[in-house]
């Protein structure tokens, strides 16, 4: 089975998350910059996640999970440390045709949180599919290292002469062809930017 690498915009739209610890937390600090409409359900919610909760004005509820709340989600995450309540919790939203992520139960997931590298607008997501959320955070790591800072101003930069360049060529083969010579220019740049200087011999 292949993903299908997909970027939803959840400005607005009812999120819910089930689960109160530390991995609902890891959640919702990813949820929270997209303006979703935020539900949080836990039978117990930690301190810290808390404290989270009502720094950033989401509504919470310590109770038990109920149909009605799944019903009324676009996106659930199931956030518990039970695999038969991640079952119970990926039946309910896949009954209702709702997308469902449940963490560290990938039977129970239709779709995974990748690893994210920003730089801007510029939005890089890893999977390993579920196997193995580590190395994908290990390569968001090695990532961020090697990615220069300055690339989220490259990419505003291009937007602004693509915006240009739709305003200049009419024509969309004149037009795809003067910014594939802008890509070409800026890529090439960036590789001899990159390139290891020889070292100085001095005799």
């Amino acid at each position: 089975m292949s993903l299908l690498p997909i970027f939803l915009n959840l400005e607005d739209k009812p999120v819910l998350v089930i689960g109160g610890g530390a991995s609902a937390h890891e959640k919702l600090s990813k949820l929270l910059p997209t303006g979703a409409q935020i539900t949080v359900v836990a039978r117990r919610i930690h301190a810290e996640t808390r404290q989270f909760l009502l720094h950033s004005s989401i509504e919470h509820h310590e109770r038990t999970w109920q149909t009605s709340d799944v019903l009324a989600a676009s996106l659930v995450i199931s956030a518990v440390d039970d695999s038969d309540e991640h079952a119970r919790i990926a039946a309910a939203a896949r009954a209702a045709k709702v997308l469902i992520n449940a963490v560290d139960a990938p039977g129970s997931t239709d779709c995974y949180f990748g690893a994210q590298v920003e730089r801007g607008p510029l939005l890089i997501a890893i999977s390993t599919h579920g196997k193995f959320p580590g190395l994908a955070r290990a390569m968001r790591v090695w990532l961020d290292e090697l990615l220069p800072a300055s690339l989220g101003q490259d990419v505003e930069d291009l937007s602004n002469l693509r915006r240009s360049a739709q305003q200049r060529w009419t024509d969309p083969t004149s037009r795809m062809a003067a910014l594939k010579g802008q890509l070409a220019t800026w890529l090439q740049s960036n590789r001899s930017a990159s390139q290891p200087q020889p070292e100085e011999h001095h005799t």
